[in-house]
């Protein structure tokens, strides 16, 4: 019989941050909100929210700005970003905020390691654990 209570999901996880081409670790972490955090949760319920006070208002899907999905998408990332270490920028290093994180996934020549964090924060298998068995 199976023990459903080996297996949990964890608050966050660690993201090895690999080159976009080479695939090799560039000894960089992120720290990603997992999606039973509660700081992600409630960015993708205010998305919600907003969606559906849309429809209500006018009865149908309206699409959003691509512009303005793109920001969306950095504000998202940036809130679900906990922590990181070994990044530096001109070799300095790059201490971790929700500013400094908004303003690094913002930079146009950083669309790889958005989409590299983008990518993990959709593998749920990241966000799992396995639990003590008593």
């Amino acid at each position: 019989m199976f023990d459903i209570s080996t297996i949990s999901d964890a608050p966050s996880a660690v993201i090895d941050i690999t080159h976009p081409v080479t695939g090799v670790s560039l000894g960089a972490t992120v720290t990603i909100a997992g999606p039973e955090h509660p700081a992600r949760r409630a960015i993708e319920f205010a998305k919600q929210r907003k969606l559906r006070a849309a429809i209500q208002k006018t009865g149908r899907l309206e699409l959003s700005d691509p512009a303005d999905d793109a920001l969306d998408a950095i504000d998202r990332l940036a809130t679900c970003t906990l922590d990181w270490s070994g990044i530096s920028d001109g070799g300095q290093a790059v201490v971790f905020s929700k500013s400094a994180a908004q303003k690094l996934y913002a930079n146009e020549s950083l669309g790889w390691l958005r989409a590299q964090l983008l990518c993990a924060m959709d593998e749920r298998e990241r966000f799992i654990q396995a639990c003590a068995q008593s």
